[in-house]
């Protein structure tokens, strides 16, 4: 009788075991299934939208891309065109309001000095003639058998070669512009123009006065130099 007490027991606990195992069994297999439908539902209900997130990202990307990069090459040019703007319109404003320089007045021609050239004192000219200085007055004397004269020509053909000699080039171009027969129309050679005397005009509205000089002669007085000054 204990025999089959102890056996019914042990049928009773194997049975009890079986049964936790099944159950237990089952809740594992249950738990399995609810985690995967818990995860599958989640996925259903609220799936990711990767193109809108690239989307976000790429525009964050060129936003902090445009905050950070300098300024391009043209920015930067239309910057330095608007910075130099002021300077320019302030460089035509006085270009335009510069006063317009008054027109050079014309060049009064400055009157030429007629100055002797020939030394204070002794100088010796050409056909054995000499010119003595004495201050502004010269004398030229030719009181020689081939120089000596009463003819007006003659004279004035001596005070053409001698006057430039004594004041140089001025005087050479104030006789070339003179006609021929100066001293025979300014007066008699042998009584008038010795007291009198002639004027050559010259440049710059002055003039070199000519005296001639005479000493008697066994035939009359005859003309053996003459006395010049230039004016002033």
């Amino acid at each position: 009788m204990f025999a089959r007490g102890g056996a019914a027991v042990l049928s009773l606990v194997v049975i009890a075991a079986v049964g936790i195992a099944a159950a237990t069994a089952l809740r594992s297999h249950g738990g399995t299934k609810g985690s995967a439908g818990d995860t599958g539902g989640a996925s259903t209900q609220n799936p990711v939208d990767t193109s809108t997130i690239a989307s976000d990202s790429a525009a964050d990307s060129a936003s902090t891309r445009s905050t950070a990069e300098p300024p391009t090459t043209d920015v930067m040019a239309k910057e330095t065109v608007d910075a130099s703007a002021p300077a320019v319109a302030v460089a035509s404003a006085a270009m335009v309001a510069a006063p317009t320089p008054p027109a050079a007045s014309p060049a009064t021609p400055t009157a030429q000095t007629v100055a002797l050239v020939v030394p204070i004192g002794r100088t010796s000219l050409r056909d054995t003639m000499v010119a003595e200085r004495a201050g502004d007055t010269v004398r030229v004397s030719f009181d020689l058998l081939l120089s000596r004269t009463r003819r007006p020509d003659k004279f004035e053909a001596i005070v053409r070669s001698t006057l430039p000699q004594v004041y140089g080039a001025l005087a050479d171009s104030a006789l070339r512009a003179l006609p021929v027969g100066l001293v025979a129309r300014a007066g008699d050679l042998m009584t008038t123009l010795p007291e009198r005397g002639f004027h050559i005009p010259i440049a710059g509205g002055r003039t070199i006065a000519v005296w001639p000089e005479t000493r008697a002669g066994r035939d009359g007085p005859l003309v053996v130099g003459y006395r010049a000054v230039a004016s002033r």
